[in-house]
Parts: C-alpha cells; structure tokens; sequence
C-alpha cells in the first residue's frame, strides 16, 4: 500500500513539473519586456511602416511563416533582447550591407538604440533598418 502511495505522488509531481519546467525553458528567440512587467518571446521582429507597430511571430511553420503572431505597439516596450545564452545575439541589418550585433536594444519613437556592449548605445532610425533578426 505504502509503494502504490508513493508512485501515485510521484506521477503527480512529474505531471505538474514537467509542463512548468517546459514553459520556462523556452525557444531562443527575441524577448520584448514590456511597460505592465510582462514579457513576450519570438523568433521573427518586423515592423509595420503605415502604423509603426511591432510584429513579433510567436510559432512559425516549416518555411519559416507565421502562423500566429502578437501585435505590440512601441510605446508599451521597455526592451527588446535576445535569450540569455552567450552564443545569442540580435543582427541589425542596415541598408547598404553594414550591420549591427547586439544582445538588446530599446525603442525610441522613430529610432532604435542599440545597446553595443556595457556602456555604449547607438541610434538607428527605423528608416535605415533594412532587418532584424535574431542568430546563434
């Protein structure tokens, strides 16, 4: 009796655990902080040049389009960055070929401030941003 409560206990634990752990050891990807403490992850950030909002996919299909995706406006953004692993970084590509490596930047109106290692921060505007995507 004793060996039969135990695993129904243990099956309970591993029931409950396992989708936990599962959600907190999320894809790679971008994380958007945002203004109410929330965050929200994905792998494709675009930006809608008529209304100026953010498009971020959250899953995508086998060819790399969105199935489904959150619409963020700007302004309620505190940061975007990559995952936390060292190898991640964000890649700012400019038109004329140059690009930017990051692990975060911030939204300011029509510009971008890309955070370049400790203490530094460039301004891009969205204007000369030809993509941005996230790498490993």
């Amino acid at each position: 009796m004793k060996l039969k409560t135990t695993s129904v206990i243990i099956t309970i634990f591993l029931m409950l655990g396992v989708p936990i752990l599962a959600q907190d050891t999320g894809a790679a990807g971008f994380i958007i902080s945002l203004k109410n403490g929330s965050s929200v992850r994905g792998r494709t950030l675009s930006r809608d040049d008529a209304t100026g909002k953010l498009r971020l996919a959250m899953t995508e299909d086998a060819s790399g389009e969105a199935k489904s995706y959150a619409v963020i406006a700007p302004e309620d953004t505190t940061e975007i960055r990559s995952s936390a692993t060292d190898s991640d970084s964000i890649r700012i590509k400019l038109k004329g070929g140059s690009d930017l490596r990051c692990k975060e930047f911030s939204l300011n109106g029509d510009s971008v401030a890309v955070k370049l290692g400790s203490a530094s921060k460039v301004e891009v505007r969205w204007s000369d941003i030809e993509s941005i995507s996230f790498t490993q």
